[in-house]
Order: structure tokens, then sequence, then C-alpha cells
């Protein structure tokens, strides 16, 4: 970095005030507190709903249920409002608004309308009713939002409500009826929604329709999919080809990964590549057993060594086009 805004100096390509502004950048005497700050106001916002819930919880004897459902929806209005007044029309390309806080308006209302709906769902006892259907809700209002007014965290929190929706229904207790259900369907339903959600990444990509939303996509759906992969290795059932379908899948992508250059994902790849080569290695080195195990201690050190200096030395494949 430094060499090169230099070169553009010297170049002429930039002019003084440029240099010397990239210069502090990278002397550290300039910091951005950019992430930090936007962490700080979505805490603060996640705090707002929350002390808003607690707060008509408190107070209900004093302002009644119908009423603090009515300041709810007024606020939802209000934000609409502002919401309607900064938006720009949709486009299936990436939209940025210049306001500040239209992001945080956009993650608070959305809250608010959930807000909204679950207290109306206990306030007219529809909770046994609407049960399945409250994740559902949730996830058309958070992903209507986010592709409405591209928004990616609303977008992390709509996929989040869906998995839980999906859940919801295969989770080993149904709280309803009381009763127990097979815990096997968690990480097979984890899997297939792993699947599914890296190729409506893939599809909306190639389909240019919010195709910076690839990487929320996919990042959750690899996640899915090698946690599945990791629980059915952990079952009593069907270890062995549960990890020869992760080992199999990872080494695939981490192959992938490595020609597209996605850094965070041929991590994830090869961690779980690992864990599974791991698995097959002990395994066979316990059934061979008269004192092969001992190869184990020599295995780790060698292995994370050997991972460390091949990261460190093709760390350039990943920062250079």
């Amino acid at each position: 970095m430094e060499n090169i805004y230099k070169q553009l100096f010297k170049d002429k390509l930039i002019n003084e005030k440029q240099h010397e502004l990239l210069d502090a950048i990278q002397s550290n005497k300039i910091i951005s507190l950019y992430y930090e700050l936007r962490l700080t106001l979505y805490l603060g916002i996640l705090l707002f709903t929350s002390g808003l819930g607690y707060f008509a919880y408190q107070n209900l004897g004093n302002i009644g249920h119908i009423l603090s459902m009515l300041l709810i929806a007024i606020a939802i209005v209000v934000g609409f409002f502002f919401i309607k007044k900064y938006a720009l029309p949709y486009s299936s390309e990436k939209v940025t608004v210049t306001k500040p806080f239209f992001d945080y308006l956009l993650l608070l209302v959305s809250l608010l309308m959930i807000a909204l709906l679950t207290y109306i769902q206990v306030y007219f006892d529809l909770v046994e009713l609407l049960l399945y259907w409250t994740s559902y809700l949730s996830t058309a209002i958070l992903l209507f939002m986010a592709y409405r007014y591209d928004n990616k965290a609303l977008l992390a929190m709509g996929i989040t409500a869906f998995a839980a929706s999906v859940g919801l229904s295969i989770s080993p207790v149904n709280w309803i009826r009381g009763e127990w259900v097979p815990t096997s369907s968690l990480y097979l339903i984890s899997i297939f929604l792993g699947i599914v959600l890296i190729a409506v990444g893939q599809y909306t990509h190639q389909q240019h329709i919010k195709a910076h939303f690839k990487f929320t996509y996919q990042n959750f759906g690899i996640l899915l999919y090698y946690i599945g992969c990791l629980s059915g290795m952990a079952d009593g059932d069907f270890q062995h080809l549960f990890t020869f379908i992760l080992l199999v899948s990872a080494g695939a992508l981490s192959y992938y990964t490595w020609q597209t250059k996605e850094f965070l994902f041929f991590l994830y790849s090869n961690l779980c590549c690992f864990i599974a080569f791991t698995y097959l290695i002990f395994s066979l080195l316990f059934e061979i057993g008269n004192g092969s195990e001992i190869l184990l201690v020599y295995y780790f050190p060698v292995t994370c060594i050997t991972y460390i200096v091949l990261l460190i030395t093709k760390k350039s494949h990943f920062t250079n086009d």
C-alpha cells in the first residue's frame, strides 16, 4: 500500500493533499470507526425495541393493551413516512441511500412490525392458531424490507427467521403436543437448507437479482451445510457416510473457492475437510491397533504447522488478482 500511493504521487496521479491523507491512514494516524459506530447504532436499536416491550409489559395497567398497540402502529407509520421520503426506486442492482440514518430506520421499523404482530397474536389469543405461521410472517416482512430497500442486515435476519421457522417443525420437542421427535431430522434439514441457500445465492447472482446478496446467502448456506454434516458425524448411525460426504464436498468446495479466491469459504472448507480426514485417520489407526495410535502424537503438530505455512506462503493468492 505504501509503495503504491507513493508511486501514484510520484507519477502525479494524486495531489499532495491526497498523498498526505493516504500516508496518515497507512501510519494509523487516522483510524476508521465506521464499523464500530454501525455496531453501536444497531445495538442501540435492538435495546430500544427491547426496552419498549419491557415498558409496555410493566405499564399495561396504566396505558392498556390497545393504546400500546396503537403507539407501536403510529411509530411504524411515522417510520414508513421517512422511509418513503428518502428511499430510492427499487432496482435489481445495488441501491445506496446517502442518508446515514436510513439503514437504522429500516431496522427499527421492521422490528416494530414484528413486535406489533406478536403483540396482536398474544392479545387476541391467537398463539396456538398462528404458532406455525408467526416465523414465516416475520421472514416475509424481513425479506421484503431487505429486497425493497437493499439492506443486508435485514436479509441476514430474514434468513435466520426462515431457518427458525423450518426448525420449529422439526425441533426435538413438539411443544404443542408435548411429543419428542427424532433428532436426525435436525441435521438433515440443516444440510438441505444449506444447499438451498447456496443455490439461491448462486442463482440470484447469475440472474443479477441483488447479486451483492450472494455472500450473505452462501455464508449462511455453507455454515448450515457443514454444521449438518458435522452433526451427522456425531450421531450414532451413519457416521462414516456423513464423514465421507463431508470430506468429498469440503474438498471440492476448497478447490472451487481457491479458484474463485473466496478466502472465508476456503477456510470453512479446509477446516471441515481436516475434521473429516482426521476422523477417518483416527478410525483407521484404532482399527489397526498394535501401538499404531502413537502416530497421532505427530499427526496434529505436523498437519497444523504444514497448514499454517501453506496459508502464509499462499496468502498473496487471495489478495492479488
